[in-house]
């Protein structure tokens, strides 16, 4: 059997690459995707365009449906193939031209702005990986309560600051590529 190539957008790519992103539904891929993006989008535009996503790679197998047809609760699983797949990354939104006689040191704020920005949106999605983790083991241990509860808030605060910085990264990449 071939090894299964497909093009992926790479925020999408990023976000489906984390270990802990798995049994998700399209809301929370939405959510994660709407995380890292670099400009304000319609959440409803972009939840058609991740259930688009998330149909192709159904279709190719790397992706499985968990639940009901037809209803809300619809989870997808990743599939073994989703680990032996090539993924070809691609942007999907035009880069927006910069002007020409931007200096070099305004060049290289940028490209550190943006690798800082990276690093935060991975970082991002780290913690709400594992503030998800607390809650689902929460649920598994409930006499272990009051332990897990101070972990989950902490890894919330955590994705709070998180969030925060990503927007002030995001509010000086804005103004830098004026």
């Amino acid at each position: 059997m071939s090894k299964i190539s497909m093009k992926i957008c790479t925020r999408l790519h990023t976000i489906l690459q984390d270990e802990s992103f798995n049994n998700f539904r399209v809301s929370q891929l939405r959510d994660a995707y709407l995380a890292i993006s670099p400009t304000n989008k319609d959440s409803v535009e972009v939840r058609k365009y991740v259930y688009r996503q998330i149909l192709r790679l159904v279709k190719k197998g790397l992706l499985l449906k968990k639940g009901a047809k037809n209803s809300k609760r619809v989870t997808y699983q990743k599939s073994d193939l989703f680990h032996e797949a090539s993924f070809i990354t691609e942007i999907t939104e035009r880069k927006v031209n910069k002007p020409e006689l931007i200096n070099a040191s305004a060049r290289l704020a940028v490209q550190q702005l943006e690798k800082r920005l990276k690093e935060s949106e991975v970082d991002l999605l780290t913690s709400i990986g594992e503030s998800e983790e607390y809650m689902r083991l929460y649920q598994s241990f409930p006499e272990m309560k009051a332990h897990l509860e101070s972990q989950y808030l902490q890894a919330r605060e955590n994705s709070s600051k998180l969030l925060g910085q990503i927007k002030a990264i995001k509010s000086v990449l804005a103004h830098q590529q004026k």
